[in-house]
């Protein structure tokens, strides 16, 4: 009797193991807005001019690896990319990491029109999973 408690236990802390193994950890959530949007142009400072925030949706701080930003015309042609890195990350928004439920936000100026552009967003998270996530937004002409 007391082996079959004993197997029944072993089963019971195998099985509890397991399950805390299987995919519980959760992957942060990287969600990207611009306001306005679509962006339009300020004829005070003769630019475009937008906030974008950047927000984490699923509990799990994250840090941002990369921005980039792919420039398209009106033919739908990419026409330029540029790319953001942690320096320049944190010069843009103060910081390269967004905590758990939180977002960092900044400014923008666009100095020439594009009719639209893509932002895609990589980082790891405090899971070490890799996160990407891909947003656009439109500009207004002059």
């Amino acid at each position: 009797m007391r082996s079959k408690i004993l197997v029944v236990a072993l089963v019971m802390v195998l099985i509890l193991s397991l399950v805390g193994c299987i995919g519980l950890s959760k992957i942060a959530e990287i969600n990207i807005t611009v306001e306005p949007d679509p962006v339009s142009y300020n004829s005070e400072i003769e630019k475009w001019y937008c906030d974008m925030t950047i927000s984490e949706s699923n509990g799990v701080g994250v840090t941002l690896t990369s921005i980039r930003f792919d420039r398209y015309d009106d033919q739908d042609q990419l026409y330029g990319t540029q790319i953001l890195y942690e320096e320049d990350i944190i010069d843009w928004f103060d910081s390269d990491y967004i905590p758990a439920f939180s977002s960092l936000q900044s400014g923008i100026v666009w100095t020439s029109y594009r009719k639209y552009i893509v932002v895609t967003i990589e980082g790891i998270d405090n899971n070490n999973s890799l996160i990407e996530a891909t947003g656009s937004f439109q500009f207004l002409p002059k």
